[in-house]
């Protein structure tokens, strides 16, 4: 689904808004707090349940309530803390939509004393991946931005301290309220669409002018001709593609339907449709319903209308219907913005396990390399050997040559070889200097070799924690990897704030946890994650190598069955069983398909997953975490998909990412 799918529209801001209105108005601002570096909280009245979230991330662009506000960042932005100065104690006295544009206006009060001048504007704006945050005096003198925009970025407007706050451009569309007649909405379309038509003929004729170009062949001088939906969010105010789209399945029409095929009949059946809604909506009587995929859980698409026009896609989309606009906002855009932050930090995670990875390479090189140069020692040995054997030659004294001629005794023909001395010292000391550098090499042979195999297991265990990486889909499971790496030593450990701030997902990113919770959250980051199987066996998957590690070597018994994807890096998967119990051979086939999942195969076919029962499993004496040995084991093979683990646990997409999550 098209991200603009999930865009708020005018009217379902004008809903919200409805909602900020009645629930914030007259109450006194009592805390401002950044919850992300483009996003502020507001807490109004002491006791209120719902707080104010307005955020201008690109992805997740939105101003609701939300009863589940995100945590405070560690360190507040510096545009959160000028709102925290100019609102905090203030009354919010106004809330103001922009006519139907996706801009909403607060306006602040000081204390009861204050000059009504010294009021507050604090202005957002939801469009899209240009949304913002300004703060301005009444007079629209902007005061700051989250987002500073200057002269290079943008022509029309600044959005800089001491400027004059001007909104967005306004958009060529008609204001649907003031559509007064089924007569004057079709005239619209016609006029509109004729316009489109227009424009799109110009462009044909230019491409068949360009000598560059081929003319466009006749079949396809209509394919970018905007469908009926489509052209309802283009023609008029406030309706998103979305809203647009039910509006026209509401009227019996496709959606993807050209406006310009429409007759007369059609446009009056969508005038009616049309008509109903804007009734409705001044009287603000909303239907609010959002659309989220099965195998995931992210939000698709939503709307203050309905989504009837989804109803076909119901294999892939669930529909979830809502009682506030603010419930529907939230929901829908805290996913969005958990999956931004999850694959935020799964990059600096993986860039950092990357450079690691490097530098153990560059080093294993490097100490390849030396090995072999140790390797080469035996001559040394040889040539001081040499020397000695030649001492009747040389002489006492210094050799005074950087080489000289020695006979080879150790060959039959008794040849002539060369030999590399220091000059200044006798051929007896050249041979006790080289015997030194060859005993030298000897003990650096050995434990060159220790390094080596120090090393090939940290990359080892560095391209087992990579895989870790690109398998987690919580920012639990990555914040305890981050834990596994820093107590290894391999990274430095995350500060408790910058923690909570980056460990946003459910529960744990939220806002109200005490300390102790705080403590459970971190305990749960180590348990493994756990599935029940049609046959009600327990099945248990390590998404590190400490839990790797924890669930083999202490969790599990010995006759439980052990399972990993063979010769790739992967989780450790177990099934608990009873002693010498047979268990179902589909919920052997179930943990082989998790094993396969959770590795670094998981995007291919035909995969080979190992099953042994856990006392066949070993770890060896300083064996990296999650490294073990095992045997007298078979071989499963399958492919894993979302689909075959929801079907062999009796699962559905979200129900999937909560139990992996637990």
């Amino acid at each position: 689904m098209n991200r603009r799918w999930l865009q708020m529209d005018g009217f379902l801001l004008s809903a919200a808004a409805a909602e900020i209105r009645c629930e914030l108005v007259g109450t006194k601002i009592d805390r401002v707090y950044s919850a992300s570096r483009d996003s502020i909280v507001i807490s109004v009245g002491r006791g209120r349940t719902r707080s104010l979230l307005a955020s201008a991330s690109p992805l997740a662009a939105r101003v609701c309530l939300t009863s589940d506000p995100p945590m405070s960042l560690p360190e507040p932005t510096p545009f959160a803390m000028l709102v925290r100065k100019h609102l905090t104690g203030g009354r919010i006295v106004l809330v103001r939509q922009l006519e139907l544009d996706r801009v909403l206006t607060i306006q602040v009060e000081g204390w009861a004393d204050a000059d009504p001048s010294q009021n507050k504007l604090l202005i957002a704006e939801i469009t899209g991946r240009l949304s913002n945050i300004v703060l301005t005096d009444m007079d629209g003198r902007i005061l700051d931005a989250a987002r500073r925009v200057d002269q290079s970025r943008n022509r029309y407007r600044e959005l800089l301290p001491g400027a004059v706050y001007l909104p967005p451009p306004p958009m060529d569309r008609a204001d649907p309220r003031d559509v007064p007649t089924r007569e004057a909405f079709i005239a619209a379309i016609r006029r509109r669409a004729a316009q489109e038509q227009a424009r799109e003929q110009a462009r044909e004729q230019a491409r068949a002018n360009a000598s560059t170009q081929p003319e466009t062949p006749a079949g396809n001088r209509h394919a970018s001709a905007r469908g009926v939906g489509e052209a309802l969010a283009q023609y008029f105010a406030g309706i998103g593609p979305t809203l647009g789209a039910e509006l026209a399945f509401a009227a019996g029409l496709d959606p993807a339907q050209s406006a310009t095929e429409l007759d007369d009949a059609q446009l009056a059946q969508l005038w009616e449709t049309f008509s109903a809604f804007l009734d409705g909506a001044r009287k603000e009587r909303f239907v609010f319903e959002a659309a989220f995929e099965w195998e995931n859980g992210r939000a698709a698409a939503l709307s203050c209308a309905g989504l009837s026009h989804l109803a076909g896609d119901a294999a892939r989309l669930r529909t979830e219907r809502f009682t506030s606009a603010s419930d529907m906002i939230d929901a829908c855009y805290s996913r969005a913005e958990q999956v931004e932050q999850l694959e935020e930090r799964r990059r600096a995670m993986a860039r950092e396990v990357a450079a690691l990875l490097d530098r153990g390479r560059r080093k294993l090189e490097a100490q390849r390399a030396e090995l072999t140069r140790a390797a080469q020692s035996d001559c040394l040995r040889r040539q001081g050997e040499l020397l000695t054997a030649n001492l009747h030659l040389f002489g006492n004294g210094p050799l005074r040559a950087e080489r000289v001629q020695a006979v080879d005794y150790f060959d039959p023909n008794m040849a002539q070889v060369e030999v590399e001395v220091d000059p200044s010292l006798s051929a007896s000391a050249n041979a006790q200097a080289l015997f030194a550098r060859y005993a030298r090499a000897q003990r650096a042979l050995a434990a060159v070799a220790d390094n080596i195999a120090a090393t090939e297991g940290d990359n080892a265990y560095l391209e087992s924690v990579s895989s870790m990486i690109d398998m987690a889909d919580g920012m639990e499971h990555l914040d305890s990897i981050q834990e596994e790496l820093a107590a290894l030593g391999y990274a430095r450990p995350r500060g408790a704030g910058r923690k909570d701030h980056m460990g946003q997902s459910g529960q744990s990113g939220r806002a109200g946890r005490t300390g102790r919770a705080e403590r459970d959250g971190r305990a749960r980051i180590h348990m493994p994650a756990r599935y029940t199987a049609r046959s009600g066996h327990e099945i248990f998957v390590g998404r590190n190598n400490l839990q790797n590690d924890h669930l083999t070597l202490k969790l599990a018994r010995g006759h439980d069955l052990w399972f990993h994807a063979k010769d790739v890096h992967g989780s450790h998967v177990v099934l608990k069983r009873r002693a010498a119990e047979d268990v179902p051979e589909e919920t052997v086939r179930a943990a082989a398909l998790l094993a396969a999942y959770y590795s670094r195969a998981r995007m291919s076919s035909n995969i080979a997953v190992d099953c042994t029962l856990v006392k066949n499993v070993r770890k060896p004496r300083g064996a990296r975490p999650g490294m073990v040995i095992y045997d007298r084991h078979r071989t499963l093979w399958v492919t894993p998909s979302r689909e075959e683990i929801a079907e062999a646990f009796g699962l559905n997409g979200a129900a999937l990412d909560q139990r992996t999550h637990n």
